[in-house]
């Protein structure tokens, strides 16, 4: 039983044994003003406090299986009290108003900066999580383009899809793609050198080495990558020799 059930039921005792608040109070040990509170529901009494006050008045909890008065429901209801208390009294003002803005202000200040931490750490996480299907993408990419699959190769590109300056459209990926693999093309090492996260946009720069009609190239090269209907496509494609 917690406030103001609790209150309650001791006043209704009281009155049935015949006491005044004040004869109580001299059999519990216990101010007039701190019956008055516990009776009218103001402030939830300590275990003990109760006890005093149920054994004044012949009250046996153990007696009385129906009545709630466990002392961890007890405890919970007196510590909603002082909570109730205390933020009660830390937004009054009238007493100690600087301690309390200071007090306040580091609080708040604490609470912006958890959630700052919160924020960067799932930022962080969504990051990483794209970098991982992007390098998933990749090599997805290295091995089809090993394996001469121009139809694979082409999932991997969203329909607006360029690779600069080559190809202005994706269909003619497709044909500079095709032609390569009749020339006999081979990916001999693929690097990753960053990728660079933004939303559902990426970045990824990258250095390769390949050979075409027996010719051996490097290459450095960007790729942009858009998070589009949940995957991570390619839309624009730059490279150089060197």
């Amino acid at each position: 039983m917690t406030q103001p059930e609790l209150g309650k039921k001791i006043a209704e005792l009281r009155k049935a044994k015949g006491f005044t608040q004040e004869e109580l109070v001299e059999k519990c040990n216990l101010s007039v003003r701190t019956l008055q509170r516990i009776e009218s529901g103001e402030v939830a009494p300590r275990t003990y406090t109760i006890r005093l006050i149920f054994t004044a008045l012949d009250f046996d909890i153990h007696e009385n299986p129906t009545q709630d008065f466990s002392d961890t429901k007890i405890q919970f209801s007196n510590r909603l009290s002082q909570f109730h208390g205390f933020v009660s009294e830390m937004f009054n003002f009238k007493t100690n108003p600087m301690k309390k803005i200071t007090i306040l202000t580091v609080t708040c200040c604490l609470i912006f900066a958890g959630v700052l931490i919160l924020s960067s750490e799932s930022k962080a996480q969504k990051a990483e999580k794209a970098i991982k299907a992007i390098e998933a993408q990749q090599a997805k990419s290295n091995i089809w383009a090993n394996e001469g699959k121009t139809d694979s190769l082409m999932t991997l590109y969203r329909i607006d899809a360029k690779v600069l300056p080559y190809c202005e459209n994706k269909a003619e990926i497709r044909e500079m793609t095709a032609d390569a693999f009749t020339k006999e093309y081979k990916l001999i090492d693929f690097h990753t050198t960053s990728i660079s996260i933004a939303d559902s946009i990426a970045v990824q720069k990258y250095e390769d080495t390949f050979s075409l009609q027996g010719a051996t190239y490097n290459q450095k090269g960007m790729t942009e990558w858009r998070l589009t209907k949940g995957k991570w496509l390619i839309v624009n494609d730059i490279f150089m020799n060197y």
